[in-house]
């Protein structure tokens, strides 16, 4: 991690390297937030716990932790990003739970503008991550 103190016209900054690629969920919604109705989604995961995700109306970076496994039958993760556009210059968190037998998962989620986001859930596909520069990932 490197610091920037920033100038008059900047403000101070840090800088993140990405880890070794691991895996990527592919997100089918079934039950979508009124803010972000995007059914499809793509998290990309790195061993130091960084994330990004993109779908047709977001791409932002954040950081994860993994309760259990990726290869367990049931896990979960819980998801802050950082500060983005995609949330109005805040932050986010999500809290998701997957059962690999089904296929599905369940999203909690809570912003700072919104604490009632009702709960979503879906379908999902894990993968290995071929990926070790995101930024240039689109949509």
């Amino acid at each position: 991690m490197k610091f920037t103190s920033g100038s008059s016209s900047t403000p101070p900054s840090i800088t993140v390297e990405f880890g070794k690629p691991s895996h990527v969920h592919h997100l089918h919604y079934q039950v979508l937030y009124k803010d972000k109705p995007f059914e499809e989604a793509a998290l990309y995961y790195y061993d130091n716990g960084l994330y990004k995700i993109v779908s047709p109306g977001e791409e932002h970076y954040g950081v994860y932790v993994v309760r259990g496994s990726f290869d367990d039958l049931r896990y979960a993760i819980s998801y802050i990003s950082l500060p983005s556009s995609d949330w109005y210059g805040n932050v986010a968190q999500h809290d998701l739970s997957f059962d690999r037998e089904t296929g599905t998962f369940e999203q909690q989620a809570l912003l700072p503008s919104d604490q009632d986001i009702p709960r979503q859930h879906g379908r999902y596909r894990l993968e290995s991550n071929p990926v070790a520069d995101p930024r240039p990932l689109k949509w």
